[in-house]
């Protein structure tokens, strides 16, 4: 009697350890915004929601952004990316940045990976991966290789970059402790003076009446080391072009910042910077000669009519172009970014009797990456389904998946599916 039930209980043991789990980041918004409160001014909050697809709820932590005035009777408009993909070609270093709860500037840099590779752009870096990534060995992102490629949208982005070809690296600089102190308020405007003690750094965050930033100001730690570590990859790949992916205000020219300390490490080479983050969706463009206000139904460039110059506003800084960002309209629910992949997705609706238990939700794995990382997977697409009887569908790539369904208690199940 003693060994049977020795064995089902060893039976038991065996089935919850390969119980069906998923990523941890994959969580309902109420429960990201209680666990995160304490990380709302930092961005962490936004970042978290935007990792789960929770797009418009992250835009809600963010910090307000003013009209931008200008006449478009000097400028004709052209296409983002076939300006970079032309201008591509004189530069052997190509640097985009991106907000870090903005998933459509991760698939906007996705969409030029295809036309880059084919001018000899080899490498691609981005500042979302850590140091001892095990991207190369396994071939696909795994949840631990950085927190901001857990988002499904990074993930992809890394995942065609090496389907392309691409090497790919991490240069992030990580420092042995991170201790940011924020409480050195500037002036009524919501001005701050941020100090690490390890390493001994500081940032500065000048903001005017409007809330918007006007002068930003870093030491040189982060900035000096992020850009020595891109030096010791170009070193390894010799003749090589290079994508590299950074976030905000590290790709300006100017102010110690990683691009400015890059450009000091290769004797002043011209590099193509392209700001993704100053004009947002979030900002309204008005035409001063007509009064109206600028449509913007793909990411695009402002070009003088009569040379070739490219519009700068003041609060971009030190780069070569400034995109204005599409406007997104959503569809099927799904947010309107999804719909910019250059990779075709196809609609996947939950099968009927898997929607029993909502709210729930829905993450939807590569079927060999579940199998070989379980809970470290990161998803192709995820939705959360609040009402049963209007659940958006999946968005998903050709493929076998593993559906994984999270409840309100925290149970797991799944099941497989098939795009073919």
């Amino acid at each position: 009697m003693r060994s049977l039930i020795a064995c089902c209980l060893l039976l038991l043991t065996l089935s919850a350890d390969h119980a069906p789990a998923g990523n941890a980041y994959y969580d309902f918004p109420e429960t990201i915004i209680a666990h995160n409160q304490h990380n709302i001014k930092d961005g962490t909050l936004s970042q978290l929601l935007s990792i789960c697809g929770y797009y418009r709820e992250s835009m809600q932590y963010e910090d307000s952004a003013g009209a931008v005035k200008l006449s478009l009777a000097g400028y004709k408009v052209t296409a983002a990316k076939t300006e970079i993909i032309k201008e591509a070609g004189k530069y052997r270093f190509l640097l985009l940045n991106e907000a870090h709860n903005r998933p459509q500037h991760r698939l906007f840099t996705k969409s030029l990976l295809k036309e880059l590779y084919a001018k000899g752009y080899r490498v691609f870096m981005a500042e979302g991966i850590w140091q001892g990534n095990t991207l190369a060995a396994k071939g696909y992102p795994v949840s631990t290789d950085g927190r901001l490629i857990n988002e499904p949208n990074y993930a992809s982005l890394l995942r065609y970059a090496r389907k392309l070809g691409y090497k790919i690296y991490a240069y992030e600089y990580e420092p042995r402790k991170a201790t940011w102190d924020d409480s050195i308020k500037l002036d009524q405007y919501g001005s701050v003076k941020y100090l690490s003690y390890d390493p001994k750094d500081s940032m500065s965050v000048i903001r005017n009446e409007k809330g918007e930033i006007t002068w930003l100001h870093y030491t040189a730690v982060r900035e000096e080391q992020q850009a020595a570590n891109i030096v010791k990859v170009v070193k390894q790949n010799p003749g090589a072009r290079f994508v590299i992916h950074v976030g905000y205000a590290h790709l300006l020219e100017c102010c110690s910042m990683m691009t400015s300390q890059l450009k000091t490490l290769l004797n002043q080479e011209e590099v193509l910077t392209i700001n993704q983050t100053n004009l947002d969706e979030r900002r309204t463009i008005l035409d001063t000669a007509t009064g109206n206000i600028v449509s913007r139904p793909f990411f695009y460039l402002l070009k003088y009519k009569d040379q070739h110059k490219f519009y700068r506003n003041a609060e971009s800084g030190a780069v070569d172009l400034n995109v204005f960002n599409a406007q997104l309209k959503d569809s099927l629910g799904r947010p309107g970014y999804l719909w910019m992949d250059v990779e075709k997705r196809f609609p996947y609706y939950i099968p009927a009797n898997q929607l029993k238990e909502g709210p729930c939700i829905y993450s939807a794995y590569d079927a060999a990456e579940y199998a070989a990382e379980d809970s470290n997977t990161i998803a192709k697409d995820v939705i959360y389904v609040k009402d049963v009887n209007a659940a958006p569908p999946l968005l998903l790539y050709k493929g076998r998946y593993t559906i994984v369904k999270k409840t309100r208690d925290g149970t797991y199940s799944s099941f497989p599916a098939n795009i073919p």
